[in-house]
């Protein structure tokens, strides 16, 4: 049985999110807004204020976020991957923002002092951290004691956040064994009641949860595994280490799932839902 490295798989994360950093400009820009659209308005970001943005990917929350806070506010985003931080960066200078900076950064090790942020952002971040609760008190550490705000996104179950959960169970029946025990999956705190608790245990007061359902939309089920693949570097991985007839087969059994969600004008929208917690120091 294959043991979970924690080390080893920050390394793999750096790589991997690296390598298709560029592909979630081409597959997933629109999609990736829609999510972080319910996040920043559960955060209830004000003029003035200062954001920091953790594992933020290529910059979606916290250009969005830049414009909210105001000249006088500030955003700073901080990803594992610096590939998503040059993205994110060329992004910000594409749209002349002033108020955004992007740096290298481990969520579990924040390279800021305490009490520097009125807000701390993490849209759909957490499940990729190694160790969650020790990424959760750094979030509060870093975060202002007076009215400091948490607000962070996580995926629901496999049922219902099914544009992965499709992905997560075909692989998980096809190939058991890219299944790592301990290592973080995108699904541990969408049962009911998970995070609240999760927060509650680190300390954060005040939690409220919600849950949003968006859509990902296709041409098509083709179109669909493509952009799976475009911006999944783990997937791309498990494709090229696996026999190719199963390969073959989990690309058939996952665009045959998606034509389920087929619609009268033709068009692929595949329902996933997100669970939204917000919460004070």
């Amino acid at each position: 049985m294959t043991l979970f490295d924690p080390a080893q798989y920050k390394i793999v994360e750096r790589q991997v999110y690296s390598m298709t950093a560029s592909n979630y400009e081409k597959y997933g820009s629109k999609t990736f807004e829609t999510y972080a659209t319910p996040l920043l308005e559960n955060a209830e970001l004000r003029q003035g204020q200062h954001v920091l943005d953790v594992a933020c990917g290529p910059g979606i929350p916290s250009l969005m976020a830049a414009s909210l806070v105001g000249p006088g506010g500030t955003v700073t985003g901080v990803d594992l991957a610096p590939g998503m931080v040059e993205l994110a960066r060329r992004k910000a200078k594409e749209r002349g923002l002033k108020n955004v900076i992007f740096q290298e950064a481990d969520g579990e090790a924040l390279p800021f002092p305490d009490e520097s942020f009125d807000v701390v952002l993490c849209n759909h971040g957490l499940v990729h951290m190694t160790d969650r609760i020790k990424a959760l008190h750094e979030m509060s550490r870093v975060l202002k004691k007076a009215d400091g705000v948490l607000a962070l996104s996580v995926w629901s179950t496999p049922d219902r956040a099914l544009t992965i959960g499709i992905v997560a169970g075909t692989i998980r029946e096809l190939w058991p064994a890219a299944v790592v025990p301990g290592a973080p999956m995108w699904f541990d705190f969408g049962l009911e009641g998970v995070l609240e608790k999760t927060l509650s245990d680190v300390g954060f007061q005040d939690v409220l949860i919600s849950r949003f359902i968006s859509s990902l939309e296709a041409e098509n089920p083709e179109e669909y595994w493509e952009g799976v693949v475009g911006i999944s570097g783990r997937l791309q991985m498990l494709l090229k280490n696996i026999p190719e007839d199963v390969a073959s087969q989990i690309r058939l059994n996952i665009i045959k799932a998606a034509e389920r969600f087929r619609g009268t004008d033709h068009k692929i929208r595949i329902p996933c839902e997100e669970v939204i917690a917000v919460a004070r120091k």
